[in-house]
Formats: structure tokens, sequence, C-alpha cells
């Protein structure tokens, strides 16, 4: 159960989708960086991070290069169980890197399940549930965007996640038009991704309120704490965190001030899945829910946050919807509109293609 080899691969998958959000417009493609951990009996664990830079500071070229030349070799030796070990070793390497040391972690609890003949959702503690998936609509034109959500909506999705913070009039005629599009029955969550001030999201928030808004993800900038928990004060739209919560101290200090309804959890934020259950048993301490939000990954990262999603209360939908918006996935998409259930295969239940990966 020592690990023995840690390998590192770059590919690019296509986006079939135009995508903008308060960020900016998104490329026509996805960077991913895959892992593999090979043990001293030829086990192998995959593992997965795609590219967020606004969010993680790092590019999948970082990643490989913290990979192969820090992090890798500073693992080659540990058992794959040793993962607070693992990960302190990591961090005593190179901080934070979260984007890098979450490929590795999430290898790791493959290798670990695929050793003790187990998915990963039943080393996590889930229970295995069907979880109900939200497809998120990019910042555009409101007419377009409702007829972009009307299609989805016959697709099969139930919530739909709508990018704003640009031009809140704008944002308010997009979330109205879609409203009456797709009915009363679908939800509408929203996220600014910090493009409000506190003002104008308190403003912007309670006039969208009449359309029945599920909850509005970071309305303002991620350190700004305080004004995060002023905006849940002067509002009666649930708020959730996610440019905010980085990690389990961020966490503390967001319960701590009243900020928050819902985490939203990045495994690539975190550093994988060893971190995001560490945020999960402080949110459920402090009665806050959690939505995995798993971007642009190809199956191998929606299966890592889908297990893990099998430790929620499945009250909200959870974001695992890469494999709708890329091609060329070298794991298949097997997902589909109605929902996720885990693999009940050892691991991530995923085949080891990584010898069949090419490299960008």
């Amino acid at each position: 159960m020592i690990i023995r080899k840690v390998e590192a691969k770059i590919i690019n998958t296509p986006i079939h989708e135009k995508f903008k959000t308060s960020y900016g417009e998104f490329p026509n493609y996805q960077s991913h960086i895959f892992v593999r951990i090979t043990d001293e009996d030829g086990y192998t664990g995959i593992g997965e991070a795609s590219q967020l830079p606004f969010f993680t500071g790092e590019t999948t070229t970082m990643m490989k290069s913290a990979i192969e030349n820090v992090l890798g070799p500073k693992i080659i030796g540990k058992n794959i169980f040793s993962l607070e070990e693992i990960h302190n070793e990591m961090n005593m390497a190179l901080d934070p890197a979260t984007s890098a040391k979450s490929a590795i972690d999430m290898a790791l609890w493959d290798i670990k399940g695929k050793r003790l003949s187990v998915p990963v959702y039943q080393l996590v503690g889930g229970k295995e549930k069907n979880i109900s998936l939200a497809y998120v609509l990019g910042e555009g034109i409101p007419e377009e965007m409702s007829e972009l959500a009307v299609q989805k909506v016959e697709e099969g999705f139930k919530t739909l996640k709508v990018k704003v913070g640009l031009n809140p009039d704008k944002d308010i005629e997009s979330i109205k038009l879609i409203r009456k599009a797709i009915g009363e029955n679908i939800n509408i969550r929203i996220d600014a991704n910090q493009g409000y001030t506190v003002k104008t999201a308190i403003q912007t928030i309670e006039r969208m309120s009449e359309y029945s808004i599920e909850y509005v993800e970071q309305p303002v900038p991620g350190w700004n704490v305080d004004g995060l928990a002023e905006v849940r004060r002067q509002t009666k739209v649930p708020i959730m965190a996610d440019e905010s919560v980085h990690s389990i101290h961020n966490a503390l200090q967001l319960i701590k001030q009243g900020a928050v309804d819902i985490f939203g959890i990045k495994l690539i934020k975190c550093a994988g899945i060893t971190h995001a259950m560490k945020i999960i048993n402080l949110a459920e301490a402090a009665g806050i829910d959690f939505v995995l939000i798993s971007p642009w990954d190809t199956m191998l990262g929606t299966h890592a946050g889908g297990h893990l999603s099998m430790l929620s209360s499945g009250r909200y939908a959870h974001e695992l919807v890469g494999p709708f918006y890329i091609s060329g996935d070298p794991f298949k998409s097997s997902l589909n509109a109605n929902g996720y259930q885990p693999a009940q295969q050892p691991g991530f239940g995923l085949p080891d293609c990584f010898d069949q990966i090419q490299e960008e």
C-alpha cells in the first residue's frame, strides 16, 4: 500500500456552448489534468483537476509541474491510507496549490476504494441516493437565456442556475423572462460571482425575490465576509458562499459571522475530498447545507463530486454537470438530466484509461 509512482497528463476538451460570467467569456475549451497513482502492488487510482485559474491561481501547466517536480516526489513512499500525513507533507512542500493537491487526493481515494473493493461513497460514509442536477446558464441576452432555459427544462432539468452580476437591471430582466418561460415548478438559483457591491446586492436580490429564487451564490467579493453577512441580514433569500470558502478556516469564519446558509464546495478549492469532508462536517454541526460544484470536469471529476454528494441532505440539486458542456471526455459520459447515482464498482467505478489518454 506504499505509493511507488505518481504520473500526470494534460488534455483539453472542447466546450460546445458559449459561456459568460462576471469574470468574462470563457474560452471554447477546458483544460484538465489527470493524475495516476500506483502503489507497490500495482493498484492504481486516478484523479482530475480542471483549471479555473481565477479561482485557484493555477493553470494545468502549473499543476503538472507542481505534481511532477514537487508534490509527487514528496509523497513517494507514503502509505495510501495516510491522508493527513500526505497532505501535511504536500503543504510543507508547496502552498496553496489546491487544484494540484485535489487531483492527487482524488486519486488516493480511488485507489483506497479499489484496495478495499468498495465504492468511494461508502468510504466517506454516504448513503446511496439519486442526486438532482442543476444546469448552469451563462450570462447573456435575456431572451436567449430564457429560450435556453426552456430547452433545458424540456430535457429534464428541475433546477437552473443563472449567471448574473454584470448589470443589475439586465439580470432582473433575465430572471423575469426565465421564470415566465419555465413556470413556477422549476427551481432558479442565481450566481453573481462576486459581481455586486453590498448595496447593489441587497437591492437586486430584493427585486428578484418576487420570482422565487432558491438561493443567491456569492453576491459580493469573496474577501468581504462582513458584506456577505450584511446581505444575508437584509434579504430573505438564502445566501451561498463559494469564492468565500476555500478552507475549513474560511468556513468557520463564515459561520461565526452569520454570513451564509449554504456552502458551495469545489474540490479544486479545498485540495480534494479529504478537506471537503472537514468543511461538510463543520457545516452539519452549524446546520448549514452544501452543494457540490464540479466545474467543467470530465466524468472522473464528476464522479468524485458525485460520490461525496451522497453525504448531502438531498434538499438542493448539485452542479455536477461538466460532461453536458464538453466533448471528447476520455471517461465517456453516462449522465442525464434525471440525476446522478454513484457507480457501485470499487473506487469511483471508472476504468483506468490513463495510458490511452493522448496528452496535449
